[in-house]
């Protein structure tokens, strides 16, 4: 039986296709590093996210929701700086990287919030 984080990890990677398809068709001379610094970072901020939720599963459950809060509102602080500094440069932002990048972090905010309830659900 797969585990929950490889069927995320194809979820997502699903996603990422159908928002790549609907990008390039909206778009064929999209910016794709742009795409991929948003799928990237939100990955990488989501398993960091993760692996703390995990540990302070361990250790104190009864703080995890005020971790996820504080984990949540440091990811959106972080996103908005990796946005700032990588993706809206220029004189003109492009629409399309700035929806681009919120599709990606809504998917992966989707995702820590199941993490979150699955381990808040879970009995033990």
């Amino acid at each position: 039986d797969m585990s929950v984080y490889a069927k995320a990890a194809i979820v997502v990677g699903i996603l990422f296709g159908i928002h790549f398809g609907i990008a390039k068709f909206v778009d064929a001379n999209f910016n794709m590093t742009n795409l991929l610094v948003s799928y990237v970072s939100q990955a990488v901020l989501t398993a960091l996210i993760l692996l703390a939720l995990l540990q302070i599963d361990k250790k104190a459950k009864e703080q995890l929701g005020y971790a996820f809060l504080g984990l949540t509102s440091a990811k959106v602080i972080l996103s908005y700086v990796i946005a700032t500094q990588f993706l809206f440069q220029g004189t003109v932002i492009a629409k399309e990287i700035k929806i681009n990048f919120f599709v990606a972090f809504l998917i992966f905010l989707c995702l820590d919030a199941y993490f979150v309830i699955r381990l808040l659900n879970k009995k033990g």
